[in-house]
């Protein structure tokens, strides 16, 4: 299963990407939104994104993947530090959220719940 990682923090990205490697998944990693224009040829069971982009925000980008009929069934995980995730993830149509600083277990057990 492929998981789509979008953060720009490099260490975070690393981290992610070691745990998720770590739980078995093939993962995909991006430093910015861009993937997302290319998310039919990457066709991921799952987005992790950070919600705090450089260029756009993770929110936007979500509302991108959930009003498309062709991706709105992967399920979209927002990740910030912002005080307001909880909100944010509410108003975009996220599946869930996770809060920075983010417990590795915690965040383990949300993608295998997601993706079944």
């Amino acid at each position: 299963m492929k998981i789509l990682v979008i953060e720009d923090n490099k260490d975070i990205l690393e981290v992610l990407n070691i745990i998720l490697t770590d739980d078995g998944y093939e993962v995909i990693s991006c430093d910015d939104g861009t993937s997302i224009d290319n998310l039919k040829n990457i066709n991921p069971g799952l987005i992790l994104m950070d919600e705090l982009l450089p260029s756009v925000k993770g929110s936007e980008l979500c509302l991108r993947v959930k009003n498309d009929d062709e991706l709105k069934h992967i399920p979209v995980i927002l990740i910030s530090a912002a005080q307001s995730i909880e909100s944010i993830a509410g108003k975009c149509g996220a599946d869930a959220y996770v809060a920075k600083p983010f417990d590795i277990e915690l965040l383990s057990n949300l993608v295998k719940s997601l993706i079944g």
